[in-house]
């Protein structure tokens, strides 16, 4: 009779309260009972009581007493990895469930200049992508000239795009202020020097992007090709960021890049940044997008949440 009344829960070896499983997560996850309380908002008798229960529920030592550090046992241990995958196949349906409530779908329609290399970027479309699961985000690489063109025209919802100064008619965020530099392969002649004057470069075959070789070049080639001359002998173009940078490492020529998304090539030496007389070559990226456009609830949604990342970390420098 008593047996039979007996809960599966009160079973030694058996624990079906999440309550202390979650305590047991924090533990483990913080490595030690304090911080644990500390991150659950509880006090720390709480945690331990909850701790000793579980182990009590279970028959096992969780965790290694007397110990400098903190440690589990082996039990502990693996209790941690299974409880581990509870929370995240709990954070996992979290996400889908608000995917539900938000309702949002469709398409955003975005076009990046190539070789934009941005973690304020990132993480607008992490977020997005978070609280908006079901909408499909569609990146497009186009020139900045095009971005411009096609954001003003209503053919895109958004753009990254290089400029002088924000356009007065288009909603323009600045994203990130890059520094950029003349670069050369590890077979050049300039490569290791670090004397090189503009009169050696000037007539040098030059690398150049698809818009600077068509005249619409954006900062910093216009400040290069009008100062100096530069990029005027043309032996390769591309309008892909990894093309120009494959042609330059080639050494058929040199050729101008951001110099914080080439830095994986200096380390391993494939290409050298030549340090040529004159200010720094830097440019602007921005996030822009039109007032007047007739935005879906998806477009409103992606561009609520750039607003709200920009305004809360402001625009990177490199």
């Amino acid at each position: 009779m008593n047996k039979a009344l007996t809960s599966k829960s009160d079973r030694p070896g058996r624990c079906e309260n999440w309550g202390l499983l979650r305590s047991f997560y924090f533990i483990a996850s913080k490595k030690g009972v304090t911080r644990a309380a500390k991150a659950q908002g509880v006090t720390q008798p709480t945690v331990s009581a909850a701790l000793k229960r579980l182990e009590e529920s279970l028959g096992q030592t969780l965790v290694q007493r007397g110990q400098r550090e903190f440690e589990l046992t082996a039990a502990g241990q693996t209790l941690f990895s299974e409880v581990e995958k509870m929370f995240e196949a709990s954070l996992r349906a979290e996400e889908k469930l608000k995917a539900l409530h938000s309702g949002l779908v469709g398409t955003v329609q975005i076009q990046v200049v190539t070789g934009a290399r941005s973690a304020v970027f990132n993480e607008i479309l992490r977020l997005m992508h978070q609280r908006h699961p079901a909408v499909v985000l569609e990146l497009q690489i186009a020139s900045s000239h095009t971005i411009l063109h096609n954001v003003a025209s209503g053919s895109v919802s958004f753009g990254l795009c290089l400029m002088l100064r924000p356009l007065s008619r288009l909603t323009c965020q600045l994203l990130l202020r890059a520094r950029y530099g003349v670069f050369c392969g590890a077979e050049h002649p300039l490569f290791g020097r670090s004397d090189v004057t503009l009169d050696e470069v000037r007539d040098l075959p030059f690398i150049a992007f698809s818009c600077d070789a068509e005249g619409r070049a954006p900062e910093p080639m216009i400040a290069l090709r009008d100062g100096t001359g530069l990029g005027r002998n043309i032996s390769g173009t591309s309008g892909d960021f990894v093309e120009v940078c494959r042609m330059i490492a080639a050494g058929i020529g040199i050729g101008v890049l951001p110099v914080h998304a080439v830095q994986r090539e200096l380390r391993d030496e494939t290409l050298w940044q030549i340090d040529l007389p004159g200010p720094d070559l830097r440019a602007d990226l921005y996030f822009i997008a039109d007032p007047a456009r007739h935005a879906t609830h998806a477009e409103r949604a992606f561009l609520d949440i750039a607003t709200e990342v920009l305004q809360s970390v402001g625009p990177e420098e490199t």
